[in-house]
């Protein structure tokens, strides 16, 4: 079930009010608070695409940039013991921290083959040096065998 709606680059969360018997939106992802109500899919939908369309015009009245909804920048907070070993290993693979996020993201998004797979400890070590399938999952105190090798997880 999908209850998020597109419309022009900007998404919105559907949800049913119970107490009022209608449904209401939020649009996420920019500072400006849109949001809209209707009682029908086809009323919520129309009313959506109404707001994102009355928003960018209002934009483009006050000569003011709209948000997007997505920058390519967010915070994570993780704990520092995590943080400085992905620190390190990037620094081990002469990339930047941002770049060893990101790829570790891509490789959790990805549907086919992604790098590495890492094991984080006291000194950050490969344990599966080429490619692998995503949604393979190595269990702690397992062997994993690779074109005939064998890892200790």
């Amino acid at each position: 079930m999908n209850s998020l709606l597109e419309y022009k680059g900007y998404h919105a969360k559907i949800e049913f009010d119970a107490e009022n018997m209608i449904l209401v939106g939020a649009v996420f992802g920019v500072q400006d608070s849109l949001n809209f109500h209707g009682k029908t899919i086809d009323e919520i939908t129309g009313m959506f695409h109404q707001t994102i369309d009355n928003y960018l015009e209002l934009c483009k009245e006050l000569g003011k940039q709209p948000d997007k909804e997505f920058k390519g920048s967010f915070n994570v907070r993780i704990a520092p013991a995590l943080h400085r070993q992905a620190a390190l290993e990037a620094e081990r693979s002469h990339i930047t921290l941002n770049q060893f996020v990101e790829q570790a993201i891509q490789a959790a998004l990805s549907k086919t083959e992604c790098g590495p797979i890492y094991l984080l400890s006291s000194s950050p070590q490969v344990i599966v040096p080429s490619k692998w399938t995503a949604g393979e999952i190595l269990p702690r105190d397992s062997q994993y065998k690779l074109a005939g090798k064998s890892y200790q997880i």
